[in-house]
C-alpha cells in the first residue's frame, strides 16, 4: 500500500556505473558474488528509523527544517501509523533487508510520562512482524 509519501518512485535498483539516474545503484549490486559471498551478504545494510523519519530537523538557529505529515498537529496514533507506513514505503524503495529503531520512534509523546509506555504497548504500528521486503 502506497502512502504517496514519495510519490512514483520505484525501487532502487544497480544500473552499473555509466548511470545517469540519481535513483540507482552505480555500484552495489546486491547480487554481484564478492569472495564467493553475495554482495548483500557482505554489507548488510539497514535504515534507521530515527534518523531517517523520527528526527525534525532542529536547527540551533531556528526550529524544525523537516515539513513532515506526522509532526503536524492530530490524533498522535494517527500520526504514528503514517511515519510507520512512510517507514515500510522507504525500507522497499532501498531495498534495505533490515531496520532500526527504538521503542520512543513509533509510539508518539503522550500527555504525561506513562503515556509513551502505554501507547507503545497498543501502537498501531505492530513494527514485529513487518518486513522491509514486500510480500
Amino acid at each position: 500500500m502506497s502512502t504517496g509519501f514519495f510519490g512514483d518512485i520505484a525501487p532502487i535498483k544497480f544500473a552499473g556505473p555509466d548511470s545517469t539516474d540519481p535513483f540507482s545503484f552505480r555500484y552495489y549490486d546486491k547480487n554481484q558474488l564478492v569472495m564467493g559471498k553475495r554482495m548483500e551478504d557482505h554489507l548488510r545494510f539497514a535504515a534507521c528509523y530515527w534518523h531517517s523519519l523520527t528526527f525534525a530537523g532542529l536547527d540551533p538557529f531556528g526550529g524544525m527544517t523537516f515539513d513532515r505529515p506526522w509532526f503536524k498537529p492530530g490524533n498522535e496514533m494517527e500520526m504514528a501509523k503514517l511515519k510507520a507506513n512512510v517507514a515500510f514505503e522507504l525500507f522497499q524503495i532501498l531495498d534495505v533487508p533490515f531496520f532500526t529503531f527504538h521503542d520512543r520512534d513509533v509510539a508518539p509523546e503522550g500527555a504525561s510520562l506513562p503515556s509513551p509506555t502505554a501507547m507503545s504497548a497498543r501502537s498501531p504500528t505492530s513494527l514485529p512482524g513487518r518486513s522491509t521486503r514486500p510480500a
